[in-house]
């Protein structure tokens, strides 16, 4: 009896964190993926006016948001995923600052898709445990 207890109790942990967990990765992934949103939609905008203040603005914008993500991400996301994002914001800064925002886009689209991606893989499901 005191052993089924106990399994009990580890399986609710265990359950309660990834419900924690996801919620958490569910609410900083949304917010960062719109600000990427907002980053692309501008990116398109400067692309024609010419105007990169506001990109560049958003970007830093997104840089301090993804060094406070970053900190608790890298508790439970694998570090590969958390290098393939910061390499994609690293790319997108770069030519942003360079003016190849058509280069930027395709870099802030594969932000998205890394983002997407890490929120996607941390669900607990039959799929990602086995």
């Amino acid at each position: 009896m005191r052993d089924t207890i106990i399994i009990i109790v580890i399986i609710a942990v265990i359950l309660g964190g990834d419900i924690v967990t996801k919620q958490y990765l569910d609410r900083t992934s949304a917010d960062l993926k719109e600000k990427l949103e907002n980053l692309k939609e501008n990116t398109k905008l400067a692309k024609t006016t010419g105007n990169r203040e506001q990109i560049k603005s958003n970007m830093e914008e997104i840089e301090a948001k993804w060094n406070d993500i970053n900190k608790t991400w890298s508790i439970i996301v694998v570090h590969q995923e958390l290098d393939n994002i910061e390499q994609a914001l690293t790319k997108a800064k770069s030519s942003i600052n360079d003016g190849k925002l058509e280069d930027a886009l395709q870099e802030i689209e594969t932000s998205i898709f890394f983002v997407q991606h890490v929120k996607e893989r941390e669900k607990l499901s039959l799929k990602n445990i086995f």
